[in-house]
């Protein structure tokens, strides 16, 4: 297996070198095979440290979706089972979840509104949006929109998160007055496929069918992180180790000025490695618990510095999609993913 070695902008992280994964679930690749400057001009990747260089996580099966020929697509990578129309039905979040409660299709009855992180997993970093190519691998009718999820907004009451198609952000939308896009999802249970989804974190249920209430996806470890003692800490969920202080660089950074830092602790063997990478979308990720805000990461963590404030995103490795003039940002507050100008010195390693 490759050493897959990482780092963060929020907080650095690694694999420990020659080590066989040992995490609860893998992480799939984020799709992205190319790489960009700042000004959204493609490069040869080779020593860039970009994701799609790197591509840290597991490959994607070949083909992706298979079609089951009953109005339904299973999800090579997560074992999710899906509609084949992503736009059955639109309306405000009370109706999406008793839509998806009602739904009898493809001989299932345990149709169920998809959490955030299970939606989020439809997403293809390498697309500057991903409607149009899942349209392309089997699916009909994906809408240039944003979806509901299942999984409630712990900071604000009436809140829920929501994820779009359009341009791949992970943002909040108020449950009524609304009429966003349903599409339900079933099944996900086993860890058998490469890459299963893992819980979201939101054990709180405000309606019957929520993410709350199902609480479906790979359990966490427990304990979730094992902190080292020597300034790192080991995610037992992903295998990820992480740099326990969340702000090595002690303040903002533009998207380059991250990659360069990061092969600054490479070229000054930070901890005793060379090896540090910054993280990609999918990995900054997976820190979300959606339980939690200020910062949204597990109650238990152990980190230092992070910086949770309203300004609180932290750079991945991995080129947005506007004009791959952006790359893709995460923030510990709320747990949003966003991107922003790559020229931008606003954000944190």
């Amino acid at each position: 297996m490759k050493n897959r070695i990482l780092s963060l902008t929020v907080m650095l992280m690694f694999f420990v070198s020659g080590l066989a994964f040992a995490g609860t679930i893998n992480l799939p690749q984020t799709g992205q095979e190319k790489c960009y400057d700042t000004y959204g001009t493609e490069i040869p990747c080779a020593g860039t440290g970009q994701d799609g260089a790197i591509q840290a996580g597991v490959a994607w099966p070949e083909p992706r979706f298979t079609d089951n020929g009953d109005g339904t697509m299973t999800d090579n990578l997560t074992g999710l089972m899906w509609t084949k129309d992503a736009n059955l039905s639109r309306g405000d979040w009370y109706q999406a979840v008793d839509f998806c409660n009602n739904l009898d299709l493809g001989g299932y009855t345990d149709w169920r509104l998809p959490n955030v992180n299970e939606l989020e997993s439809l997403v293809n970093a390498n697309e500057a949006n991903s409607a149009p190519w899942l349209n392309t691998q089997g699916f009909t009718n994906v809408d240039f929109n944003y979806y509901w999820s299942s999984t409630s907004d712990t900071d604000r009451q009436g809140g829920v998160w929501i994820v779009c198609m359009c341009y791949d952000q992970v943002t909040r939308r108020n449950v009524s007055p609304g009429s966003d896009w349903v599409w339900p999802v079933r099944g996900g249970e086993t860890t058998s496929y490469p890459a299963p989804v893992w819980k979201t974190g939101q054990a709180e249920s405000y309606y019957s069918g929520d993410d709350g209430d199902l609480e479906r996806g790979v359990p966490w470890p427990s304990p979730r992180f094992i902190d080292h003692g020597n300034g790192t800490v080991t995610d037992n969920l992903t295998d990820l180790m992480w740099t326990k202080n969340a702000n090595l660089p002690n303040g903002k950074k533009t998207w380059q000025g991250a990659l360069d830092y990061v092969s600054s602790l490479n070229a000054s063997h930070y901890l005793g490695y060379t090896d540090w990478r910054l993280p990609n979308r999918k990995e900054l990720f997976s820190l979300i618990d959606r339980s939690q805000y200020n910062p949204a990461l597990p109650a238990s963590h152990p980190f230092t510095y992070v910086q949770a404030n309203y300004d609180g995103y932290y750079w991945s490795s991995t080129t947005g999609p506007s004009s791959a003039r952006s790359a893709w940002l995460v923030d510990m507050w709320l747990g949003y993913v966003g991107d922003n100008g790559k020229s931008s010195s606003n954000y944190y390693v």
